[in-house]
């Protein structure tokens, strides 16, 4: 949320680095770079200057504000809203989308999916069923929980 004066954000810095480090860890799909190149890449795909050191002092939670104007470059080039950074119904959204997108990044996945997509309600209702199913025996069997479970 902004300050009276308009150019900065007092987001709490846990709420602000942990959504940092999703989108950061979404974007490079666990490889993350240096924060060098992270904020070379920011330069370049936004025209403006982001510190490596800031970015590591907001990822990390020991930077307790940010201006607005550096929540929209974040944001442009991570291809999100600057109400990413800011609200959490919409912070909610975009980590339920990107775990989508990385499950589909799963070719078994997309060819499920798209298998299913012909499907009848009955069938769909079926497959649900037995991916459930499956899913609980996995979980249980490995005693591991799945993100986002």
């Amino acid at each position: 949320m902004a300050s009276s004066n308009g150019d900065s954000s007092t987001t709490g810095p846990s709420s602000l680095a942990r959504r940092l480090e999703d989108i950061v860890n979404a974007y490079y799909r666990g490889n993350r770079p240096p924060y060098s190149k992270i904020a070379e890449e920011i330069r370049q795909s936004t025209g403006r200057t982001f510190s490596a050191t800031y970015l590591w002092e907001l990822t990390t939670g020991r930077k307790r504000n940010v201006t607005r104007d550096h929540l929209r470059v974040l944001a442009e080039h991570f291809g999100v809203t600057p109400d990413y950074f800011t609200d959490e119904e919409v912070s909610e959204r975009v980590r339920r989308q990107m775990e989508f997108a990385v499950a589909l990044g799963n070719s078994k996945v997309r060819t499920l999916a798209f298998r299913a997509d012909g499907l009848s309600e009955a069938g769909l209702d079926a497959l649900l069923a037995l991916v459930n199913a499956m899913s609980n025996e996995s979980d249980s069997a490995g005693g591991q929980q799945r993100p986002g479970r």
